[in-house]
């Protein structure tokens, strides 16, 4: 029982490097090792795929000894979740922009399942971004508190990434969970009376997020 105890732990911390390894850079490895090691004790996985294991580990780290006075390295790990999220979900078919040709019709849209839509208090893709290969990590504590707002979506065996505004992010956001282009737009007035909805429609278009275009007939 020890030794197969010992190689799930071993497995599930690589899983867990795999899915996290610019937090392994962040705190360094042996680190990384101990709170993964913790975080497994605590909460084993509850499904065999080992890829969706590490959900809750973000929300662990933002808590655990060590980490509590650095709330950015649990922000950045949970971007690097949505990152293993988007990486494992569907990628469909994009629709181009000709799609939209139902006159006197309103189009709903279904956009690609790999979207996500992080929103952060610390700027998680630059740290992100800083530690890729090529990048220039900057000390833990000079980064700064600053709002992000981040879509990210698979493409091919990557993922893209696209800053947002505030009425950018509402407009994805209301699409993302379905509650339709009208109220899409509402809620994006809300925070920018000058929302440029044909722009924005352009531009999901053109990212191939869009996959599916439903023509409802206004009354």
């Amino acid at each position: 029982m020890g030794i197969y105890e010992n190689n799930a732990r071993t497995s599930l911390t690589a899983t867990l490097m795999a899915v996290f390894p610019v937090t392994v850079r962040m705190i360094d490895e042996r680190f990384f090792r101990y709170a993964a090691s913790e975080f497994i004790r605590r909460s084993p996985p509850s499904e065999p795929r080992l890829v969706r294991f590490g959900s809750g580990f973000p929300n662990f780290l933002r808590t655990f000894k060590g980490l509590a006075e650095m709330p950015f390295v649990a922000e950045t790990a949970r971007l690097e979740w949505a990152i293993a999220e988007a990486l494992d979900a569907a990628s469909l078919p994009p629709l181009s922009l000709a799609a939209l040709d139902g006159s006197g019709s309103i189009p709903e849209l279904t956009l690609q399942p790999s979207l996500r839509l992080v929103i952060s208090h610390w700027p998680v893709l630059s740290i992100w971004s800083a530690h890729q290969d090529g990048g220039n990590p900057i000390e833990a504590g000079c980064w700064q508190r600053g709002i992000e707002r981040i879509a990210l979506w698979r493409h091919g065996d990557n993922v893209r990434f696209a800053a947002l505004s505030p009425a950018q992010l509402a407009f994805r956001h209301s699409l993302k969970t379905g509650l339709g282009l009208e109220k899409a737009v509402s809620r994006a007035l809300r925070h920018d009376p000058m929302f440029d909805l044909l722009g924005t429609l352009v531009g999901l278009f053109g990212e191939g997020l869009v996959t599916e275009v439903r023509m409802t007939h206004a009354c």
